[in-house]
């Protein structure tokens, strides 16, 4: 959304709480996070080393009447993320108006739709973008949301989720600096995507069935332009469509989870664009409860992906093929492998330990992450950790050996 667009969205927005509520509930609420921290890597493949982050967080919520609702959450950051080098950026993550009181409880706006149960990898997880090149040890500081309706509605036992998004952006993921290839981010006109998924909170068991109609968050590469310095890449946003459906079972100090998706893709037309490789994701395991919050968690998960049919007889297309299927991770019909975490509180729950690890077969890549987060009050908190990749160059995993890191940082709450 530019922003004259969002300056008039914003004002809508303001116009409506003021004429729709009767007399304020509440003044706004906010808080917020401050963070610098030391990293030995950055997520961008250019094997640079030693850098700062710094980060900024803001969270408001204004409560307008008994049931209308104003929620936002922007960012700003020095770090680097992006591909032209600028350090400086800021965006927002959430901004929406909801209003509990009408049917379905609609919201107008920004906001971040996060699917799944299984720990860690989540193949329905397919609708809010992820900046997987932010310097941040959570992944929720990775997140965005999605400009749209969003509708939340009472049926039966369960919640259906409806979201009509009008507004489309890809994941951003390392690239390598290739001699040669100039890669263009590109902001893609494509159709509304449609989200819906029907959630039920059971006393036995929680599960979902979810249906996406709109496109795949990963970039698809499309050859844009060749010249005697080279090729120019740009991103094409590939039509997907997914069924998928998780599951939670509780049976005294072990909880049960799967969750499994069915993808596909439609090709586009376009000689010059890369083609997708459609797939079945499953992953299922088991989390058992230590007692006093320490958790062992272990998850088998598997991926098959159908064979491309008519393969590009071009050879530069081939290498733009394969460029995208190590991207996109479609380079084996058949991948499978485990998921471990372990979590523990310590010192009096004032810290807490994570690891987490993944093993693929059948190319052997590996990531093994760790995190030790402590408050040192109720506002200052240090965060520190690693995060390691491993396997072949030509693997999902292995080609991010690059990334591999340490880092330390320092945060303020309010």
């Amino acid at each position: 959304m530019r922003g004259s667009q969002l300056l008039r969205w914003v004002a809508g927005a303001l116009a409506t709480l003021s004429l729709t509520s009767q007399g304020y509930a509440n003044l706004p609420q906010s808080n917020g996070e401050i963070t610098t921290g030391l990293w030995s890597s950055n997520r961008m493949l250019d094997n640079q080393h030693a850098m700062s982050s710094n980060r900024l967080k803001l969270n408001i919520d204004w409560q307008a009447s008994g049931n209308l609702q104003l929620r936002s959450e922007v960012w700003a950051l020095s770090s680097p993320e992006r591909l032209d080098g600028k350090r400086e950026d800021a965006g927002i993550s959430e901004l929406y108006i909801r209003n509990r009181d009408w049917l379905c409880t609609p919201a107008l706006g920004k906001k971040q739709v996060i699917w799944g149960r299984a720990d860690g990898i989540n193949p329905t997880d397919l609708v809010s973008p992820t900046n997987y090149r932010r310097l941040t040890p959570e992944r929720n500081d990775q997140r965005s949301g999605n400009w749209g309706l969003h509708l939340d509605c009472a049926v039966n036992q369960g919640r259906l989720q409806i979201h009509a998004l009008n507004h489309f952006r890809f994941n951003d993921v390392p690239l390598p600096t290739t001699t040669g290839v100039q890669f263009i981010e590109e902001d893609p006109s494509v159709r509304p995507t449609l989200a819906v998924k029907y959630d039920v909170l059971g006393s036995t068991a929680d599960w979902s069935v979810s249906v996406i109609d709109g496109h795949d968050l990963f970039p698809t590469f499309a050859l844009r332009n060749i010249t005697s310095q080279g090729i120019t890449l740009g991103q094409h946003a590939t039509r997907m469509r997914m069924l998928g459906s998780d599951l939670t079972l509780v049976r005294g100090g072990l909880a049960y989870r799967a969750e499994i998706a069915w993808v596909d893709f439609h090709q586009a037309s376009n000689t010059s664009v890369a083609r997708r490789r459609p797939y079945t994701s499953l992953i299922a395991g088991a989390e058992w409860y230590l007692g006093d919050s320490e958790t062992v968690s272990l998850q088998s998960f598997w991926r098959h992906l159908k064979s491309l049919s008519q393969p590009s007889s071009d050879p530069l297309m081939e290498q733009i093929q394969d460029a995208q299927s190590l991207v996109s991770n479609e380079l084996d019909t058949d991948q499978y492998g485990i998921t471990f975490r372990y979590a523990k509180p310590l010192i009096d729950s004032k810290a807490d330990l994570d690891i987490f690890a993944v093993w693929t077969e059948p190319r052997g890549d590996w990531m093994l992450r760790g995190r030790l987060k402590y408050a040192l009050t109720d506002n200052f908190r240090i965060n520190t950790g690693f995060e390691f990749f491993g396997g072949p160059e030509e693997s999902y995993l292995g080609r991010l050996r690059n990334n591999s890191l340490t880092f330390v940082e320092a945060s303020y709450l309010w």
